[in-house]
């Protein structure tokens, strides 16, 4: 097919803040409208949290194999490079391929830039002086260093650099990559718009107020010093939700300005969220390591904004699918939209469908790793169950109780279910993980 593909991810926004999600605040207005004629998966699933476990899975089509003996950041980095990514593939097949993520997690630092002809994650080379000693910040930083990473957001603040830097700064930078460069493309942007600080424009300030951005600094410490579990009173908790909103609808006009530039390529739209953020929910503000709904369920939606049909799928097609997915079967769903023969195991998102209503795999599974724990969930279209050390967990999402009632109890059946999924989930992961390994050992020696 050699469609033109344009791969949005939005950092930290939660499904059901988005309009077409049922959000009550028209946040997502562009979106709103690709999800009109387009694919909707309602239950779409982060494979992992944070960015770069999510994003690892998004572009090689497998879950992050990070575990805490290991490290994540030096495993993962492993498998980003060593794995075949999608942006890869797409390029060997003749493909133009670019991207710009000003985030450090999903940067060339850790691989991201494999595949991509251009790569802007605004990351300093080393060729000074002072280039060299940022980079060693830098470093130090990313790989959990403590003094360092108060020196890196000290320099992201006074520079609006990284998480603080709004996508009116490098706009032209991709529109001046589309000129230069021949059809078909495969584009990707990462933006940091509904990632904390939220610093949205005075322009788009609908909800919160010029000072709340300002006042809001003294809680993004109390957060970034607290371990994410302030005692927020409902005024502060309020001005948060309204800045980060406020934050969503600032972001939403980039897909609204590029799918006007682009317009004339019919590029094929995938958007999606790498993960969520909480809000108090369960204690906790921000995106740690942990599987609740507000972290892991993400909008995602494929479509084209003239309305057009999406590649290889029939006007019957198109519509909500209710079935849960996982982000890592979005770099096979590329891959077919380009026509683009694939090593990847999961299905398609656009495979296996039956009138929108979903004929995919009934249990999805996302996982992380944390305080030398593995944690995982499995998730059906409104069940889920939680593994958490030794704790089980079982939540009835269908339920107004949802992820604040534990079901285990009460349902030893729905239990061994789950369970019996995720040790299925399991077993396979470690197979393939064992066979890839001994066809690296035949294949060096």
């Amino acid at each position: 097919m050699s469609e033109n593909v344009v791969l949005v991810t939005y950092d930290s926004l939660r499904a059901d803040h988005c309009g077409f999600m049922g959000y009550d605040r028209d946040t997502t207005p562009a979106l709103d409208r690709l999800a009109e004629d387009g694919i909707v998966f309602e239950n779409a699933v982060a494979s992992g949290v944070p960015t770069i476990a999510s994003m690892t899975s998004v572009m090689t089509g497998e879950h992050s194999l990070a575990s805490p003996e290991i490290g994540f950041n030096t495993e993962q980095r492993e498998q980003v490079t060593s794995r075949p990514t999608v942006a890869e593939l797409l390029s060997e097949a003749g493909y133009s391929t670019g991207a710009l993520s000003p985030n450090p997690p999903a940067s060339s630092y850790f691989g991201f830039d494999d595949g991509f002809d251009w790569f802007e994650d605004f990351l300093a080379e080393d060729e000074g002086v002072v280039e060299r000693a940022w980079n060693r910040i830098f470093r130090s930083s990313i790989e959990g260093g403590g003094l360092s990473t108060y020196v890196r957001l000290a320099k992201n603040v006074a520079t609006k650099d990284e998480i603080l830097r709004p996508w009116a700064d490098f706009y032209d930078e991709i529109l001046a990559w589309r000129e230069r460069v021949e059809e078909p493309y495969f584009l990707w942007v990462l933006l940091l718009e509904p990632h904390h600080p939220w610093m949205p424009p005075a322009d788009y300030q609908e909800w919160s107020s010029r000072s709340d951005k300002y006042r809001a600094f003294r809680q993004y410490y109390e957060m970034f010093t607290g371990g994410w579990t302030p005692d927020f009173d409902d005024a502060t908790h309020d001005r948060l939700v309204n800045l980060y909103d406020d934050s969503i609808r600032y972001g939403d006009e980039f897909l609204a300005q590029l799918q006007s530039d682009l317009s004339e390529d019919e590029p094929t739209f995938v958007v999606h969220a790498d993960h969520g953020e909480e809000f108090g929910e369960h204690g906790r503000y921000g995106h740690q390591p942990h599987l609740t709904e507000e972290l892991i369920h993400v909008p995602l939606v494929v479509g084209k904004p003239d309305g057009s049909v999406v590649g290889g799928v029939s006007e019957a097609e198109t519509g909500v699918v209710s079935d849960p997915v996982e982000l890592r079967q979005i770099a096979p769903t590329i891959a077919d939209l380009a026509g683009v023969s694939h090593p990847f195991e999961v299905p398609s998102l656009l495979a296996d469908r039956d009138g929108g209503a979903g004929g995919g795999r009934p249990w999805v599974t996302s996982k992380v790793f944390a305080e030398g724990e593995r944690r995982a969930a499995v998730r059906s279209r409104s069940g889920k169950y939680l593994a958490d050390g030794d704790r089980e967990a079982l939540y009835d999402l269908g339920s107004a109780a949802g992820e604040q009632a534990n079901r285990v109890d009460e349902s030893p059946e729905g239990q061994a279910a789950f369970r019996d999924a995720l040790s299925r989930h399991v077993a396979t992961e470690q197979e393939k993980r064992a066979v890839r390994s001994v066809r690296e050992e035949v294949s060096e020696s």
